[in-house]
């Protein structure tokens, strides 16, 4: 399953990619309950990243393929156990916050595609678990950011909705003029 945003998504300069986010995400968070704080910006950021394609399967895998599910990204962690392999804590946070972020990502924005394929559960499920490992292993380093993927675990199916939500109001292409609205067609239920 994969997302295309076409030229909109990259006409658009970083900064303004995040700023057009934030004008989306904030007052869906609010509407809902989430708040403006430390999870809408980490999710502004997460779709500024993700709104270029090469972001959203950056991960790859030892051959230099791209990770273009969670359950590639699933096996690539399974892999870093075999024999011979050499364990990668930095590499597991790697996988595991983007398994999170691209399970995230798709369940809310792409919602409909997700729940005709019946993987919303999964995706929910995954991207829970996923966040909930980020946060243990950097508690266990001591990070800060640990408190941020503990919060994106415990609300994670909430967080999704929200997405969804916001895409259902706030991403309409019609809404929206030039690039912007380049960007929001490639989020239309097709």
């Amino acid at each position: 399953m994969t997302a295309s945003f076409g030229p909109g998504a990259t006409r658009l300069p970083p900064d303004s990619l995040r700023r057009f986010f934030a004008r989306l995400v904030q007052p869906s968070f609010a509407a809902l309950g989430l708040g403006v704080g430390e999870l809408a910006e980490y999710v502004t950021d997460l779709l500024a990243r993700f709104a270029r394609t090469e972001q959203l399967y950056r991960v790859r895998d030892a051959q230099g393929r791209p990770l273009e599910t969670i359950a590639d990204m699933l096996f690539e962690l399974a892999r870093a156990w075999e024999p011979g392999r050499r364990y990668r804590y930095d590499r597991e946070i790697e996988i595991r916050r983007h398994c999170g972020d691209y399970a995230l990502f798709m369940s809310g924005l792409f919602r409909a595609r997700v729940e005709r394929h019946s993987l919303l559960g999964y995706y929910l499920a995954e991207g829970e678990r996923s966040y909930r490992t980020v946060a243990q292993r950097l508690a266990m380093v001591y990070e800060p950011t640990a408190a941020l993927y503990q919060g994106l675990a415990h609300e994670f199916e909430h967080v999704s909705g929200a997405l969804d939500y916001m895409r259902k109001v706030h991403m309409r292409p019609e809404l929206h003029t030039g690039p912007a609205a380049d960007v929001l067609r490639a989020f239309e239920p097709n």
